[in-house]
């Protein structure tokens, strides 16, 4: 498998640079020799990694563009000037949209991806496009509750999540806001695979599907929220009752960060996936799994007992060996963001605990 859609030295935007996955996208584009110009919606909350990358591989290397609304297409002309490949990894998520207006969150997550999508197509220089969505497409609510066994493919498409948020009232709290999270990624996903196959821009295009993401976080700012990172590592510290129980009970899916990483450039960069919808999954874990590898990984911490949890369902990922390839390739193996030997997804888990001793 070869990865040369994009001459090194090329530029490849990514949206949410600095965050849990987009850090560790940019580090590892900038070590493969690429050029990148992280998008956030605030220049200020980016300047630290701004900084660390700047003197880490150049001030000509990492160039930071502040676009405060993704949902406004022309808001990205300038910072698609001269860009190769874009990484689309930001993502809607006002909770207070999320649980009170359904119909607001699904318009807002399709703008902030068609908007995009669109300025793209305008320009003549982008090859390559590469959209992260969600397994919660693929998997639905068959992640969030008990219920028999179950296997998935990325030919799934949960679309009756659409509806199942629209019923839900606001009173109905986190489940109003996760399920109609769970709805955009939907929408927002349908739409851009219309947007592409309708009109058929100048570039190619795929959509990467993870799991609950794990491991390390490859911005140095210190208290910013990194999603799962934190969460996890709020359970780490002794809250048994924080928001990762979501994602825990019953078991989930998970992949680590670098993983997930390279998944997204081996879509950006091989032409033998064009036009796929592509997993970021390793196994299945459950919450006293983790807490047992932190039991051996830090003996002299006192981790918690384990739940007292009903027995997980069995469920299983049928169609991986696509995404397992590109873990195995030469992208994977090349790199030294990680200090490690690159490995299949379902190694992943064990080096996950060493990420989690410090606050996020």
């Amino acid at each position: 498998m070869t990865f040369d859609r994009l001459p090194q030295g090329s530029w490849v935007l990514v949206t949410g640079a600095t965050g849990l996955v987009g850090s560790v996208v940019v580090e590892l584009l900038l070590e493969k020799g690429f050029r990148v110009r992280g998008v956030g919606r605030s220049a200020t909350r980016a300047a630290q990694f701004t900084e660390h990358l700047k003197v880490k591989y150049g001030v000509s290397s990492y160039e930071f563009a502040e676009v405060q609304d993704f949902t406004v297409s022309e808001a990205f002309d300038v910072a698609l000037q001269g860009v190769a490949g874009v990484l689309h990894i930001a993502t809607e998520t006002n909770f207070d949209i999320l649980g009170s207006d359904t119909d607001g969150a699904l318009i807002a997550a399709s703008a902030a991806v068609l908007g995009l999508m669109k300025a793209a197509a305008r320009t003549n220089t982008v090859k390559s496009f590469v959209l992260t969505s969600s397994s919660i497409t693929a998997m639905g609510t068959a992640m969030l509750q008990y219920g028999p066994d179950a296997q998935f493919s990325t030919e799934n498409w949960e679309d009756d999540l659409i509806p199942m948020a629209k019923s839900l009232s606001s009173d109905a709290g986190f489940a109003k806001s996760g399920i109609t999270y769970a709805a955009t990624k939907v929408y927002a996903e349908r739409e851009a695979w219309k947007f592409w196959n309708e009109t058929k821009p100048g570039y190619a295009f795929n959509t990467v599907l993870p799991v609950t993401i794990f491991g390390p976080v490859a911005n140095p700012t210190k208290g910013a929220i990194y999603s799962t990172h934190t969460w996890l590592n709020e359970l780490f510290l002794g809250d048994r009752d924080g928001i990762i129980m979501k994602f825990m009970n019953p078991a989930k899916a998970m992949v680590d960060s670098r993983d997930c990483a390279v998944i997204h450039v081996a879509a950006l960069l091989s032409t033998e996936v064009d036009g796929q919808r592509l997993w970021a999954s390793a196994h299945f874990f459950t919450a006293n799994q983790i807490l047992a590898v932190w039991r051996k990984a830090f003996p002299d911490r006192a981790i918690g007992p384990d739940f007292d949890f009903p027995a997980h369902p069995k469920t299983e990922i049928t169609d991986l060996d696509k995404s397992t390839k590109l873990l195995e390739s030469s992208l994977a193996r090349a790199g030294t963001l990680s200090r490690r030997v690159s490995s299949p997804m379902s190694q992943a888990f064990s080096e996950l605990p060493p990420v989690l001793t410090q606050d996020c």
